[in-house]
């Protein structure tokens, strides 16, 4: 009897353990076949539209790739039970052409949920994506990060958090905020541009997605130019295109985003900080980024 007490202990440690290493990865691999790219993209729209998920955005951020941004009510839910947790409320699917393969992949809500400290879980919408398009593997990180480095993740020391974002002006109420926020997203010809808007159901946050194109009139809009992003760090199949559209957050009558040194090792952890596929090859890309969010916001104060 005391041995049989013993293995059971032993037994109940070792799935302890092996549960405290499990390691996630940024983004999952659904699917990738020879086939029409039009095709797979209006399938796949269908899909998740069938399987309960609202498109709330889609874009080209550039020729071969195409994002659908949805969401559904169980991330809706899990969103709004975290004071900043609207972050994780959209999920990222991306359809990529490279040559005669497409690939259908996505950003991991398990991931996420664990990088944006939120209280509940996204099991139920990671396996609803997964019965929808499909499943193939994790990638975007060899080894992967276990939940405990994701809840403290940042790439090195000194080196933002997630609850290091950019801060920008506060407005006089949550409903301006959003309203002005919005208006100048819409604005025609700003390297900005509305993607989506997700209210968080029960909250005082609407998450906006954001698109950023270059559009000649600055040199220094390249830097924040999503192609231009991913020239550096996306260089191997399969597509990380999913790392996009960047968010804007506003929460009560406060507007912030992550910060990119934040958010660009979240979904790249692998990547050096020097050499051809560096960050110090994006390193005027942060302080773009936040110039750029800054003028949106100043526009209208």
């Amino acid at each position: 009897m005391k041995l049989l007490s013993k293995l059971m202990l032993l037994a109940v440690l070792i799935a302890t353990t092996a549960q405290a290493e499990q390691t996630f990865k940024p983004f999952v691999l659904a699917s990738t076949e020879p086939a029409d790219f039009t095709e797979t993209l209006e399938k796949t729209r269908s899909n998740l539209e069938n399987a309960g998920f609202t498109v709330i955005g889609e874009y080209s951020p550039f020729a071969d790739h195409t994002l659908l941004i949805v969401t559904n009510d169980e991330a809706l839910k899990v969103a709004s039970m975290s004071k900043r947790g609207a972050y994780g409320a959209p999920q990222r699917i991306s359809v990529s052409k490279h040559g005669e393969e497409v690939e259908v992949s996505y950003a991991n809500p398990l991931y996420f949920e664990k990088a944006y400290w939120l209280k509940g879980s996204l099991a139920e919408v990671d396996n609803k994506l997964r019965e929808t398009l499909g499943y193939i593997k994790e990638f975007g990180s060899e080894e992967g990060l276990t939940a405990k480095k994701l809840k403290k993740y940042h790439y090195m020391f000194s080196m933002p958090y997630f609850d290091d974002p950019y801060e920008y002006d506060e407005y006089d109420s949550y409903e301006q905020a959003v309203s002005e926020v919005e208006k100048r997203l819409n604005t025609e010809g700003d390297p900005l541009s509305l993607v989506y808007k997700l209210e968080i159901p029960g909250t005082n946050m609407t998450l906006f997605g954001v698109q950023m194109k270059a559009t000649g009139k600055d040199e220094d809009e390249e830097d924040l130019d999503e192609k231009f992003q991913m020239s550096i760090v996306d260089f191997e199949r399969p597509a990380k295109t999913a790392y996009f559209p960047y968010e804007l957050l506003v929460n009560n009558n406060e507007v912030e985003a992550l910060h990119m040194k934040f958010r660009m090792a979240l979904y790249f952890p692998d990547l050096p900080m020097t050499g051809a596929h560096g960050f110090t090859k994006l390193m005027s890309s942060p302080g773009e980024i936040d110039d750029a969010f800054e003028e949106l916001i100043e526009d209208y104060r």
